[in-house]
Parts: C-alpha cells; structure tokens; sequence
C-alpha cells in the first residue's frame, strides 16, 4: 500500500447503525498560542470560540461539530496547582492576579508539554478537509515531534468501530499486534516517544494469550483478560475508552486510573505527530491503520498470518522481530 497517497477507505465503511464511520484526530504541538489555534480552526470550519479557563478553549458549532483545544497537562487543566498553593497556606480565593500566575505556569509548562487539538468526529469521506489544518499550523512554523529530543509528541487517531462485537474487537486487537513490529520500523518512531512509557508494546505472554487459535473470549471475558494481564491505556492500540463504552460498570471496577471518556472508538496512539516535517501527512498514519482493518476484516488471512507469527516464535531463538517483519512486508506488498 502507499502510505504517501491519499486517505484510503477501509474495509467497512458504516458503522454499526449503517451511518458512515467517522475518526477523531488529536494533534499534539507547541510554538503557537491557543488562542491563535483556535482562531485557525474557526477559519477553516466555522463555529465560536469560547475560552473556558487559561488551559481550555473550544470551537463549538463549527461545521464538523465541537474542536477542543488544551494544554496537555491534567494538573494544570484541573486546577490541581490550587492544592499545592493551599497546604503552603495561600489564600488562592484571595489572590487579585491568578489569571497572570496561570499564564506563567501555562508559559513554562508550553516549553515541554504540548498543546492538543482534539477534532470532533469526522466522518472518513471529509478527512481530507483536516490537510487544511496541517497546512495552516505549519505556516505558523509549529514544532512538532521532531523539533526537539524532548518533544515527544503524539498523533492519536479515534476510528469509530465497524462492529461492537467480542469476535470483531479480538480481531482488530490480533490485526494490530502483528503489525505493530512493521508499523514502528514504517512510520519511524521518534526516540523520544519510544523512551516514554505512553506507547509501550503488548507484552509476549499477552500476544500469545490472545493469538492462541482457540481463543474466542464473550466480550466480558476480553474485557477481563485485557486487564488480567497488565494492560493500561498506556499501549498504542489503547481499548480503554471503547471497553468503558461496552461496559462502563466492569470496565471501571477494573481499573485504578482516571478515564475522561468513553466512546465506540479504537483509541491508535501510536504515531508521530511530525506537523515540522513537510513529507508527513496525516493520510500516511491513517493508511498504516487501515491495513490493520483490512487483516481484521479477512478472517482466513488473520488466522494464517496469527499461525505463522507463532510458529516463527517457536522456531526462532534470534532476529525473530526482523523475520517477521520481513515476512509482513510482503503482505503489504500485496495489499492495493
């Protein structure tokens, strides 16, 4: 497949109450102010911006529906700071100029923690229309992943789900795994977002768990073993927000982390957000996803490629990651 063309379609088009899919993008950047973001995307799509505290901004009514902007720091977003002031014994009611402390720490914090832009959803025939988004942050020069070592800056993609089923969600979870190795070598994952625990990989003993030919788990079940076995939100392929969206009461009673949402969304955080790099695009991540649906669509094909990745683990005491990644690329070779 050509990850430089256009947005590809996936396999499924409709979701599963037969309406087109959508995808939510979240774009993490510095080098520009929120409100100027915020000016960028009123332009683009319509709507009003209405600044809801020193770290959140919204353009709500815009064509596609409501764009969220946030400095990506929950202790600032939350006021947390407000805590610390008052076990010092400041009266934080009482101080005349917290709107200027807020733009200090908003300023400080801006130099390594990133802005976000979250799109509402958008559905998969006008995704071209976030390229104007691209375009526009760049003229402003934003710096991206690559601008700095410590930039270690995120591009998550949100797909709505095909189908909400047990069987559906093991094989998009199967799809993923087994190209996980391909798609990191592909898209070239900045260091900084590899050394950071946001991306880490499934664990083997959890691969082989679920890559096991007679494993087909109810959706409570997969719920439980996805847990079971160590996972967090802090995996590329993260299945938190879509697990609370199926099941909110066991979902929660089985983590000890802070979810904001939930939605009937696969949750890809793995990619660079790379908005200072003129040859990046946001069609090449999405088109790295939608091979990881087009395995999970073909049932045969899932399971061959699942039998054959536990095979060459069983065989292979060296270079398992560069066979099988050898072996992947001819697949996608194949695929257009």
């Amino acid at each position: 497949m050509n990850m430089s063309a256009g947005f590809k379609q996936p396999p499924v088009s409709l979701n599963p109450e037969g309406t087109e899919r959508k995808v939510g993008f979240e774009l993490e950047f510095t080098g520009v102010e929120m409100d100027e973001a915020a000016g960028i995307l009123q332009s683009l799509y319509g709507g009003s911006v209405n600044k809801l505290s020193t770290y959140e901004v919204e353009v709500n009514n815009s064509r596609f529906g409501t764009f969220k902007l946030e400095l990506d720091a929950q202790i600032l977003r939350d006021k947390k700071y407000e805590n610390l002031l008052r076990s010092l014994g400041v009266n934080v009611s009482g101080i005349q100029n917290i709107e200027s402390i807020e733009d200090s720490l908003k300023n400080l914090a801006s130099s390594v923690v990133p802005f976000e832009i979250v799109t509402p959803p958008i559905p998969l025939s006008s995704m071209h229309e976030m390229n104007n988004l691209v375009d526009e942050l760049r003229k402003r020069k934003v710096k991206g992943t690559g601008s700095s070592f410590v930039y270690a800056f995120g591009l998550h993609l949100n797909p709505e789900v095909p189908d909400l089923s047990s069987g559906s969600i093991l094989a998009h979870l199967k799809a993923y795994v087994l190209l996980d190795p391909w798609i990191r070598r592909d898209s070239r994952i900045n260091l900084s977002r590899r050394l950071t625990p946001y991306i880490n990989e499934y664990e083997e003993k959890y691969i082989l768990h679920i890559l096991d030919p007679g494993y087909a788990p109810s959706i409570e079940t997969l719920i439980v073993d996805y847990f079971r076995f160590g996972n967090s939100r802090n995996r590329p392929l993260d299945l938190l927000p879509l697990f609370m969206h199926i099941n909110n009461e066991l979902t929660s009673s089985l983590i000890e982390e802070t979810i904001t949402s939930s939605r009937p969304a696969y949750h890809y955080r793995l990619p660079n957000c790379s908005l200072e790099d003129e040859n990046w695009t946001l069609a090449q991540e999405w088109n790295r996803w939608v091979l990881v649906e087009i395995m999970a669509s073909d049932e045969k094909m899932l399971d061959r490629y699942a039998r054959a990745w536990l095979r060459l683990k069983r065989e292979t005491l060296v270079g398992f990651e560069n066979k099988w990644i050898e072996l992947t690329d001819r697949w996608v070779d194949e695929i257009d």
